[in-house]
């Protein structure tokens, strides 16, 4: 029977750290979350959060933000890929190269972000707007289509 009781109280006690530390770490209810969170603070006092009230700061898996999976180089899954128009500042300069666009794409494959991360200043808005028009197949993780970033490369070359 002692046994039992000290099981009983390792098991309770286990528990409230694990609640104790889940509630110190902002694991808790958004308020998207359709569950109620009861934390005991002693005998008698209770606080309960509800869909409403719930702390903004807290996160519920179902709402945590989708993560972007890393694609490396994306050239070669576009299904378009524009080219771009060279700037005609940038011709009369001679000024030529590769320019490097950072592309965020949404889970059907279409540009959300791009961003010029190398390559000569005045190329780098002509590809970028190049690459807001590109098109890419949907990329599946798991067969469930995931938002990616990668890079793509535009070559200027004076001709």
């Amino acid at each position: 029977m002692i046994l039992f009781g000290l099981r009983l109280l390792v098991a309770l006690l286990t528990f409230a750290v694990g609640v104790a530390s889940a509630w110190l770490f902002n694991f808790g209810l958004s308020k998207n979350c359709k569950t109620v969170a009861v934390l005991r603070e002693g005998p008698v006092v209770e606080r309960v959060f509800t869909v409403g009230d719930a702390p903004k700061t807290r996160s519920c898996s179902l709402d945590r933000p989708k993560s972007v999976v890393q694609g490396g180089i994306l050239n070669g899954k576009a299904l378009s890929k524009p080219a771009p128009v060279y700037p005609l500042a940038a011709k009369a300069a001679g000024v030529a190269g590769t320019v490097v666009v950072r592309v965020t794409l949404d889970e059907s494959g279409r540009v959300q972000t791009a961003e010029a991360t190398s390559g000569p200043e005045m190329l780098r808005e002509a590809a970028e707007e190049a690459a807001r028009k590109a098109q890419f197949s949907p990329t599946l993780l798991s067969g469930q289509p995931v938002r990616v970033s990668g890079d793509i490369t535009y070559n200027f070359r004076l001709r």
